[in-house]
């Protein structure tokens, strides 16, 4: 089983995050049109957690899903967004939403 397979199914609970399994992470959100939405709650990880969180979880979307990356680590505020363009992944949001916390949302071409 893939690991977004889990979410083929819409669920009402959080899935464990494949690279830190202490932390309920990753849950789908909502669905779309034309795909669907899940969010990656990274924030408390070091870099460069959040970014390898990412890739992973998003390798198992489908095109036009959307994944919302929580974080709070400041070395991802690049690395995140470096990463999605050279992949060829639109952000389509970003933003700092505490004193040292950010979202951003990169869909899946």
């Amino acid at each position: 089983m893939g690991f977004f397979d889990r979410f083929r199914n819409p669920a009402t609970t959080l899935v464990q995050s494949p690279v830190s399994p202490d932390l309920d992470a990753v849950t789908p959100v909502a669905t779309l049109e034309g795909g669907r939405r899940y969010q990656l709650n990274t924030v408390g990880q070091v870099c460069p957690f959040p970014l390898v969180e990412a890739k992973q979880a998003i390798k198992q979307l489908e095109p036009g899903d959307q994944l919302v990356i929580d974080f709070d680590c400041t070395q991802a505020t690049d690395s995140i967004p470096h990463w999605a363009a050279a992949a060829g992944y639109p952000v389509t949001n970003f933003e700092q939403v505490g004193d040292a916390s950010w979202t951003i949302t990169v869909q899946k071409a």
